[in-house]
């Protein structure tokens, strides 16, 4: 719309939340124009976005309430309405704790009221039949009251869904548009917005928390709105099946308490607190508010704790005066209506307040029905949520849905464009996340943010420095090259580190493929061994395997080219171990490549692996690539999947949201691979090295690095990088110090760290520091890839986040093997390779039927093998158990616990009473936890062993003696 430029509209609907969406959709049944106004730059930018996802059964409003009457009607309507709107729904039911006597009789309240406001099924329960029901619940509940019409619901997805389908029947969305001044003009009203007019007959009032001062500007019945903050943790889909009832514990006098809830999406929600607060747009997470919740959540879990959370994040309830919605027409204002004071069970109630606000709107205006309304909305299924059969046809008609580019969602190259060019315009990266689920998993963006800002460039033709994370100037990038979106429309891919050209002859070669097999795209093969993952121990893998006398070995990637992280590491320091030179990442990945291409062995990439199944003789690995669904067929599988970062969201720092805070591999993609410049100066957070080296990198770039914080009082990363990324740049390391609260509403401006106590390893209340930057950078460990590993029913090690392995890295399914930091995260990409070598040969034995190979012991403990155990000072060892019948050394990798001056290594065998003997020794003058060393055991001395310990203790007479030759490195 052009500045100054006036519309006439019949309605006008201020704010774009569940009650906005959900009204215009109303509206839309009449013979009506409707625009809908919203301050934000995407639909649900308020309290929608952030809130308990609960279809409220309807118990605990007072009966006769507003609340108590659209609560029980909304609820009642949830199902048409996700039928109609094409929006998963689910009755999972809710139970309310009490936990007494007294929580007893306000349970034996909230059943009469559930009575009086029409809730059926409402009954309570014993505590132990509450367990029987939800195993995870405390011992100490008492009692229970169950309502099986409680549900879960995507409040995003319940809103966008209901904003789409008004928009395909002619309402408008116009994003950006804060209201600054309603007036009564001409028997209607005049809606301004900075440069714009628009007329109106009626006004629907849905601004959320700013309905007050949209009500106020026009009607003399005056309210205001107290913005109260509720702060959650979201957990990993790993959490899943902890409860399937929302539990609520009995009501206080803020409400319903903290909660434990399961999510539509899979994962798990603790929360909220209540914090009346002045500012109607800080949604600033606190320390004290993120501890509270799960002090509180232990009450109805005793299990709850930060522990396994992907995210916190905060959300505002518009809590009126009387404790009840204002709803319905300003009586001193004809023709202006209000959705307000919309707190909990707003959401619930939104489906039958629209209903009833565009009634009464269309009794005021006078208006017909509209013959052309269609209540329906085409359902979108989600790839993966598609069946093989599906997912074909799916990439059969388009390419790209066998592009994956999120792969903790598994959400396709595809569902983004299709986004994109959606009804409902993107104008931030968030609305993709929203609107498609990519970005949601447990890595928070760190894979796939920098393909994603690469297709919002290409599909929209912006760069990506004009692209907003979140709200409006939440800038992802701060500067792009000039050519950016040039290039990647020209069919360039720079997350890839791929030309136009390079992309053009993989796109031609998918085509070819396609034409060959037909449509619907399938590709089928069998093989001795099939790797998953192209990195340094992938590649190695796949090599050995053929040199070890497998026929026939596949390497399947998820990138288009191999070498995995190694493509953007451009320092040196590769190859010393392995190669006897020092080689930047990509050189020792075009070593390993050559090796791999020297073995004949069959590379598929681009290809994003599913599941494996087991089909008996063998495993079927499932997997999409561009154009394609795989079936490989394989009597041994080797693992080689990597690691992912810890993202901010596992890292439990409070404070806002904002753009500028990158991982550190997140980061290495746009600068190296990309050549973008995320800001202009810079905190690191954690010495691991990838964190040392962007420092030094950013450094080179012209940013200003103020200085890597490292929460341990040593650092992780590796000394040579302390002396050669930060020693020599001048940036300062401070250990025992990290980062508690971020502070930024839309870049980050400032960062705050706090000295942390050793022992506690908690920050030390009154050190805190403000520290400003527009860029923080997160180098806090990585975690093994094992999603894949999951679907084969692989054992994982709680400590390294692996599989459970032997000495061959077979693991606990029979013919699938693990390595690299798929198994345990290594520092140098040399001992990677090396343990790679190991499982492709074990794998190529396997294939061929070696009887030793084969009837061996799995990677779990038995009366068959030896258990290695970390003794002290040692966190993890791996292998963790050992076949009896070894022939060959074995090399035992592991980590120490601690820093550990003039350290002796000890492996002894240890029989049930403790004693034993030493089986290998070795001493150095330190060992630190970010350093994994190994160990040789000859297979001999293991005879008669039950199990093994390897430890690391201080021995001050060690300080002078150097590493013995063949011991620990």
């Amino acid at each position: 719309m052009q500045e100054g430029k006036a519309c006439s509209f019949d309605v006008v609907v201020v704010g774009a939340g569940i009650a906005g969406c959900t009204a215009a959709r109303e509206l839309a049944r009449y013979d009506l124009s409707i625009c809908v106004l919203e301050a934000g730059n995407d639909i649900a930018c308020g309290a929608t976005r952030a809130n308990s996802a609960i279809v409220h059964a309807g118990f605990d409003p007072v009966p006769g309430t507003l609340k108590a009457r659209f609560n029980v009607e909304g609820s009642k309507a949830y199902p048409r309405w996700c039928d109609e709107l094409g929006v998963q729904f689910r009755h999972n039911g809710s139970m309310v704790l009490a936990f007494d006597d007294e929580g007893r009789l306000k349970l034996d309240e909230l059943a009469r009221r559930a009575q009086a406001n029409g809730v059926e099924g409402v009954h309570i329960v014993s505590g132990d039949r509450a367990r029987e029901m939800e195993p995870n619940v405390s011992p100490e509940a008492a009692c229970a009251l169950v309502a099986p019409t409680g549900g879960i619901v995507d409040p995003y997805g319940f809103a966008f869904a209901a904003a789409e389908n008004a928009c395909g029947n002619g309402v408008r969305f116009l994003f950006n548009h804060r209201v600054e001044r309603i007036v009564r003009a001409d028997g209607g009203f005049r809606v301004e917005v900075a440069g714009e007019r628009f007329s109106a007959r009626a006004v629907v009032n849905a601004a959320g928390l700013f309905a007050d001062e949209m009500n106020n500007m026009v009607s003399g019945k005056r309210f205001s709105i107290t913005p109260r903050r509720g702060e959650y943790y979201l957990y990993d889909t790993e959490y899943a099946t902890t409860f399937e009832h929302t539990m609520f514990q009995v009501p206080g006098p803020l409400g319903k308490g903290v909660l434990v809830t399961p999510t539509i999406h899979g994962n798990m929600l603790i929360g909220p607190n209540s914090v009346s607060q002045a500012s109607k747009t800080d949604l600033s997470t606190t320390q004290e508010g993120l501890a509270d919740i799960v002090e509180r959540a232990r009450r109805t879990w005793p299990a709850a704790s930060p522990r396994g959370a992907i995210t916190n994040f905060a959300g505002l309830r518009a809590a009126g005066e009387s404790g009840d919605f204002v709803i319905g027409e300003a009586a001193d204002a004809p023709g202006f209506f209000n959705i307000a004071c919309f707190e909990s069970p707003g959401l619930t109630s939104a489906p039958a307040v629209a209903t009833f606000i565009a009634s009464q709107v269309a009794a005021r205006l006078g208006a017909g029905s509209n013959p052309s309304f269609n209540p329906r909305r085409a359902p979108q299924l989600p790839f993966t949520a598609m069946t093989d059969e599906q997912r074909e046809r799916a990439i059969a008609s388009d390419p790209a849905f066998g592009h994956v580019v999120c792969r903790c969602c598994e959400v396709t190259e595809a569902e983004v464009v299709r986004a994109l060019h959606g009804p409902l315009p993107v104008l931030s990266l968030d609305a993709i996340k929203w609107r498609t689920g990519a970005t949601m998993g447990r890595c928070h963006g760190g894979f796939c943010s920098p393909e994603l800002v690469e297709i919002m460039s290409r599909e929209l033709g912006c760069a990506p420095d004009a692209i907003d994370k979140r709200l409006a100037g939440s800038r992802m990038i701060a500067s792009a090259r000039a050519d950016y979106v040039e290039l990647v429309r020209a069919g360039g891919s720079p997350s890839k580190g791929e030309a136009p050209e390079e992309a053009d002859a993989r796109h031609a070669a998918s085509e070819v493929r396609r034409s060959e097999l037909g449509a619907p795209a399938r590709i089928e093969g069998s093989f001795d061994v099939v790797v998953i993952g192209g990195g340094a121990a992938g590649m190695a893998a796949a090599a050995s395997a053929r040199r070890a006398g497998a026929a026939r070995v596949a390497m399947v990637d998820r990138e288009e080219r191999p070498g995995g992280v190694l493509k953007q590491c451009v320092h040196n320091g590769f190859g010393l171990h392995r190669m006897k030179a020092e080689l930047t990442g990509p050189e020792y990945a075009a070593q390993e490549e050559q090796a791999v291409i020297d073995a004949s062995v069959i590379c598929e990439y681009g290809v994003s692996v599913l599941r494996i199944d087991d089909e008996g003789s063998g495993k079927l690995v499932v997997g999409t690539r561009f154009g394609a669904e795989l079936f490989l067929h394989a009597k041994a599988v080797v693992l080689a999947t990597g690691s992912r970062e810890r993202g901010l969201g596992a890292l439990g720092i409070a404070g806002a949201r904002p753009s500028g805070v990158y991982t550190a591999g997140c980061a290495q993609n746009f600068m190296n691979l990309q050549g973008l410049v995320p800001g202009s100066t810079a905190v690191v957070l954690g010495s691991g090295d990838i964190g040392l080296i962007m420092a030094r990198r950013m450094s080179l770039s012209g940013i200003r690095v103020l200085g890597v914080y490292e929460i341990m009082p040593f650092s992780s990363g590796l000394r040579r990088n302390i002396v050669q990324c930060l020693d020599d740049f001048g940036i300062p390391l401070h250990l025992s110090r990290t980062v508690v609260r971020l502070e930024g509403e839309t870049r980050l401006n400032a960062v705050v760290v706090a000295d942390v106590n050793p022992a506690t390893r908690r920050p030390i209340e009154g050190t805190e520091e403000r520290v400003p930057c527009d860029t923080l950078v997160l180098s806090c460990g990585l975690i093994p890839e094992n999603e894949v590993a999951k679907t084969a029913g692989v054992t994982l090690s709680p400590i390294t986040g692996g599989a459970v392995v032997d000495e061959r890295l077979a693991t606990s399914v029979p013919g699938i093997f693990a390595c690299g930091n798929a198994l345990h995260v290594h520092d140098l990409a040399d001992f990677a390779s090396e343990e790679g070598e190991r499982a492709g040969a074990s794998a190529a034995a396997f294939a061929r039927g070696d009887t030793s190979a084969a009837t061996r012991t799995k990677g779990v403990p038995s009366e068959s093998s030896i258990e290695v155990v970390a003794g002290k000072g040692v966190r993890y060892v791996v292998p963790q158990v050992i076949s009896r019948d070894a022939e060959e050394p074995v090399t035992l990798s592991f980590r120490v616990s601690d820093v550990i001056e003039g350290v002796r290594f000890e492996v002894r065998s240890c029989d049930d009473a403790g004693a034993g003997e030493v089986l290998a020794r070795a001493r150095d003058m330190v060992a630190v936890p970010a350093e994994m060393r190994r160990m040789k055991v000859d297979a001999g001395s293991l005879a008669g062993c039950s199990r093994i310990v390897v430890s690391a203790v201080s021995g001050l007479a060690a300080r002078q003696v150097p590493a013995t030759e063949g011991g620990a490195r």
